[in-house]
């Protein structure tokens, strides 16, 4: 192999590098990404969870007493998920059961749709981590098998060609190391969001009966 041909050799592969740098760039963007998802929403699932039996120890004396105003006045100073749905039912407390359950059922919707906020991103990283890493190998092995047909297996050494399918097959060994944690993380969200559903349903459901047992007398 002459001077021109090996200088034009080492061009493509600089630029073959350069096309697996790029995946390697957009895997660790998606890396950063999904991480700073995950943070935020544990931080707001601390922010909004709150100790549900010592809301409903201090607010069920004040339902049964007509104090609604106050158990109102509770809900405020325990600002959180649940707080907010047992707030919007106290509101209705004058109107039918149905009213009641309705308001506290649609505040409950809202409360989930903040609570699932981001946490959709974690599931597409998940799936294109992998992805963006195998397409990366594919354009390094392509760029490869391209040099080798345009130069020869002879002329180029299997240490050349060794580093050549190491260096691509990193893009996708990148992408599964995003992905996993990806996967776990989502996880982990939707089973929060899954267990603090359980407990604003049955809040309400106990907040509905105090209010009908208080219509009641």
């Amino acid at each position: 192999m002459d001077t021109n041909s090996m200088w034009t050799l080492l061009q493509e592969i600089g630029i073959w590098i350069a096309h697996l740098n790029l995946v390697l760039v957009v895997i660790i963007f998606c890396s950063i990404l999904a991480a700073g998802v995950f943070f935020e929403r544990v931080l707001y699932f601390k922010k909004i969870d709150i100790d549900t039996g010592a809301l409903l120890l201090r607010i069920r004396q004040e339902i049964l007493d007509g104090n609604i105003v106050e158990a109102m006045n509770v809900c405020e100073q325990m600002p959180g998920a649940v707080s907010n749905i047992v707030k919007a039912g106290l509101c209705k407390h004058t109107r039918a059961v149905e009213y009641i359950e309705n308001a506290m059922e649609q505040r409950g919707l809202i409360e989930i749709a903040k609570m699932e906020k981001n946490a959709r991103m974690l599931s597409i990283i998940a799936h294109i981590a992998p992805l963006i890493g195998l397409l990366g190998t594919v354009i390094g092995f392509i760029k490869a098998f391209g040099e080798m047909r345009v130069s020869s297996l002879v002329e180029i050494s299997a240490t050349q060609i060794g580093e050549a399918m190491e260096y691509a097959l990193v893009t996708t060994a990148a992408g599964l190391v995003v992905a996993i944690p990806a996967v776990i993380a989502y996880n982990y969200i939707i089973s929060r969001i899954e267990a603090m559903t359980v407990e604003m349903q049955a809040t309400a459901n106990e907040v509905v009966d105090l209010l009908e047992s208080r219509h009641g007398e």
